[in-house]
């Protein structure tokens, strides 16, 4: 993806790879293989994707067998390439897998993974807080509620509500036009999933637990503070 790490298909791969496992300083674990580009819905064609891709890292894993290294461990993709580096646990020794949003999940990942077929473990609680004109109501949830980095058909999907469409959100209010709005009142808490958790989450300083339809404890979302202590 052009972000960081070593491209596989580099002719100086190898040649990196063994260097590191030649320093006394350095302790080298294996392998982090990240796919993230690969995003078929279409579950054969990620698939086929993921398997050719895989074919250079088979590559590289015999030049290090044959040079003599350790067995590395092999840290292979994220959410979508989970399930097809499932299909590859018997042929490779010491593969791992990296799936984050499979924890909580969310909207995108339900609709485009349907071989993953996980349950929503996290819902973001907003209010009716107006009716200001018919058809309209206004949601005490804005672009710091819900992540916002993604066109505004994509921000949150309610499990309460049917027949909506979010037309445009600020910093602390969403606008729904609705067809039954009289029926809806102020007030009226309505459950969201949203479309991509993971920085939804990190926009929290805590998450209530609910165990049968009760709050039982309070988690602290600690990965939001972020801090550099070197």
């Amino acid at each position: 993806m052009d972000r960081s790490g070593f491209d596989v298909r580099c002719n100086d791969t190898f040649g990196f790879y063994q260097f590191i496992n030649q320093q006394t300083h350095l302790r080298c674990h294996g392998l982090h293989v990240y796919d993230g580009h690969v995003r078929d819905a279409d579950f054969e064609a990620r698939k086929a994707k993921l398997d050719a891709g895989f074919e250079e890292v088979n590559a590289l894993l015999k030049q290090i067998k044959t040079a003599g290294l350790p067995n590395p461990m092999v840290i292979a993709g994220g959410t979508p390439a989970f399930t097809p580096h499932l299909r590859r646990v018997e042929a490779v020794n010491n593969l791992c897998f990296s799936p984050g949003t499979c924890v909580l999940w969310d909207w995108g990942y339900g609709d485009a993974l349907v071989e993953q077929p996980f349950v929503y473990a996290a819902l973001v609680l907003t209010r009716i807080v107006s009716k200001p004109t018919a058809g309209i109501v206004t949601i005490d949830m804005g672009h710091k509620a819900v992540s916002a980095e993604n066109p505004i058909d994509k921000r949150i999907r309610f499990l309460n509500l049917t027949d909506y469409e979010l037309i445009s959100q600020s910093e602390e209010h969403g606008v729904l036009k609705v067809s039954d709005w009289d029926s809806l009142k102020v007030g009226q808490v309505l459950y969201g999933v949203p479309y991509h958790i993971c920085p939804t989450v990190n926009l929290y300083e805590e998450m209530q637990v609910i165990e049968n339809n009760t709050a039982t404890q309070t988690w602290q979302i600690t990965a939001r503070k972020r801090k550099i202590s070197v």
